[in-house]
């Protein structure tokens, strides 16, 4: 008589995981596919299709692009805009600037540049600056330059520690003027104290004080003037120290 033996299974066992294998196939499928995508992005096909300049007067297209650090073969799908804009920036002559990458591949540069209120002159010689008191500067061989006011500054007093007057403050006056009234000083002349004086190319000499409540005193000057010219009267001297009680004398 035979005996029969029934084997249990063994519940210990697992079958092979053939899921776990095929997520590891895909993982490094996909893994390949975004190393060679990133290496395809790397190169000459991914250039910038054209680069646009917008706003420069000032700056040639040549210059831009040198300060941007960017040409033809700059990869437009790796470039770091704000980087570009800072390195703009970094420039007496930009005032603030914007980059962007369209769809297609070309690189928009716009630029607004400072500019010139007058030409600072002083022992170091005569420089562009511009309204915020930036200097921007040597000074070109143009008309339009030549007409711009006069910044004097007067020698540093050989006093140990003295701190040498600059040009700031007087740009920051002219800045706050409308252009009308700019293009009526004919010179700022810079005190030692750092107070101004404005000197009129036909009009009075104005004791504009330190360069405080700016737009005040700008406008004192110009109600001033037109209060002249529609009385008939011709102002000597002008203080707009106190903008809001101006004091002015008249000729004889």
């Amino acid at each position: 008589m035979g005996i029969w033996i029934r084997q249990q299974p063994d519940r210990g066992a697992r079958p092979p995981r053939r899921g776990l294998g095929r997520w590891a196939l895909g993982s490094i499928a996909a893994a390949v596919l975004v190393v060679a995508a990133i290496t395809a992005s790397r190169t000459s096909v991914f250039h910038a299709r054209r680069v646009d300049v917008i706003g420069a007067s000032a700056l040639s297209r040549a210059q831009v692009l040198e300060l941007a650090a960017v040409d033809r073969h700059t990869n437009a799908v790796w470039l770091d805009e704000g980087a570009v804009e800072r390195r703009l920036e970094s420039a007496p002559w930009v005032a603030e600037a914007d980059v962007r990458v369209s769809l297609g591949l070309a690189i928009e540069i716009s630029v607004t540049e400072r500019v010139p209120v007058a030409v600072a002159s002083g022992e170091g010689g005569s420089v562009l600056v511009a309204s915020d008191g930036t200097t921007l500067g040597a000074v070109p061989r143009s008309a339009s330059v030549r007409s711009l006011p006069q910044i004097e500054l007067p020698a540093v007093p050989p006093i140990d520690g003295a701190i040498a007057p600059t040009a700031a403050g007087a740009a920051l006056a002219l800045g706050a003027m409308d252009g009308d009234l700019r293009d009526a000083v004919d010179r700022v002349a810079v005190l030692p104290g750092g107070t101004l004086e404005v000197w009129m190319r036909d009009g009075p000499r104005v004791s504009f004080g330190s360069a405080t409540a700016l737009g005040p005193k700008a406008r004192a000057i110009a109600s001033a003037l037109a209060w002249a010219r529609e009385a008939g009267e011709q102002l000597v001297s002008l203080s707009v120290v106190a903008p809001w009680a101006p004091a002015g004398t008249l000729a004889p």
